[in-house]
């Protein structure tokens, strides 16, 4: 009985152990975690900040010649989408043409400026 005793004792200290360790790399396992997080973040940020230096220094004085390539690529689209505006009910059609005369009035201020 002596033997079961101890034996039971000793499982009992390895078991509480155990879970302490367990514990601890549960912990650690956390820090980890955060510490992943945190350095994920700070290197996604340097590489949008690389990125973004990059693409400036490229486009620094082709600013307008971009903007006026993206404005055709735009009114492509306005001129491709015509065709389904004639299908539109009255009412539908107008409100789509007010959008479409906005935006060429905000290109035109944008040309001026």
């Amino acid at each position: 009985m002596d033997m079961i005793n101890k034996f039971n004792e000793e499982l009992l200290k390895h078991k509480t152990s155990m879970k302490e360790d367990m514990e601890k790399l549960k912990t650690e396992q956390d820090v980890l975690r955060i510490s992943y997080t945190i350095n994920e973040k700070k290197l996604m940020d340097k590489i949008d900040s690389s990125i973004a230096k990059v693409i400036k220094k490229h486009i620094e004085g082709k600013e307008s010649e971009i903007l006026m390539k993206i404005w055709i690529n735009e009114f492509k689209e306005i001129i491709n989408d015509f065709e389904k505006l004639k299908k539109l009910k009255p009412k539908e059609f107008s409100l789509r043409l007010n959008e479409i005369s906005d935006t060429i009035e905000v290109f035109k201020q944008k040309l001026l400026e």
